[in-house]
């Protein structure tokens, strides 16, 4: 049984300090992954997170996602925020209606601001979110065809920079209510299956990495 991931994206997980309010969200600087697969023994889909350098059937973050229990929305303060209080990098979180865990995402590909602004989310990074979301919902998305549809339109790229490079991101402060709690991850899949190439390298082989956002 191998690990087929519908879609795949640069990010790193980040920590969170609950000392003081509000709380700093530390991202690690591990590159990584997060990638969702539908699992073949219980049909719902995995929510995965895993450094580069490991192979795509042992994430060091591995969620069974029961559908519309799990959501993945970008972490956006007040416009009354002042901007040394406002994130410098673009986080996703990772919530649940059944519990108060959270899970934080920093987006390690390169800005496509045209001033390289590293905390505008561009209609690429927006598309990301909506499609693991709908996909988290339950929904039944051509991932492929979305992802087709944003690179035909351009993307949003404004600044035409490399969105294959990465990013660097300094602490962020959370505000607008989102107190997340740091947890562990879930338990790894018990699965086996090819490695997920570098991006920028040749084709896949197999369609191993499901889309590639």
């Amino acid at each position: 049984m191998s690990i087929q991931p519908v879609l795949t994206f640069k990010a790193g997980i980040c920590e969170v300090d609950q000392s003081s309010k509000p709380y700093k969200v530390k991202p690690s600087p591990r590159s990584g992954y997060v990638y969702l697969y539908q699992g073949s023994d219980d049909d719902l889909t995995h929510f995965c997170w895993r450094e580069r350098s490991a192979p795509v059937d042992q994430p060091e973050l591995d969620l069974t996602m029961i559908p519309t229990d799990g959501s993945f929305v970008p972490v956006e303060p007040p416009s009354s925020a002042p901007s040394t209080a406002k994130a410098q990098g673009r986080i996703f979180v990772l919530k649940f209606e059944s519990s108060s865990t959270r899970h934080l995402f920093w987006l390690q590909s390169h800005p496509q601001h045209a001033s390289g602004d590293p905390t505008w989310l561009s209609p690429r990074d927006r598309k990301i979110g909506e499609i693991v979301n709908q996909i988290l919902q339950g929904e039944d998305v051509d991932v492929n065809a979305e992802l087709a549809s944003l690179r035909s339109s351009g993307g949003g790229d404004s600044g035409h920079r490399d969105n294959d490079g990465d990013e660097a991101m300094d602490d962020a402060d959370i505000h607008g209510g989102e107190h997340p709690e740091p947890s562990s991850g879930g338990a790894g899949a018990d699965a086996t299956g090819g490695d997920v190439r570098e991006e920028g390298e040749g084709p896949r082989e197999g369609g191993a990495d499901g889309a590639r956002a």
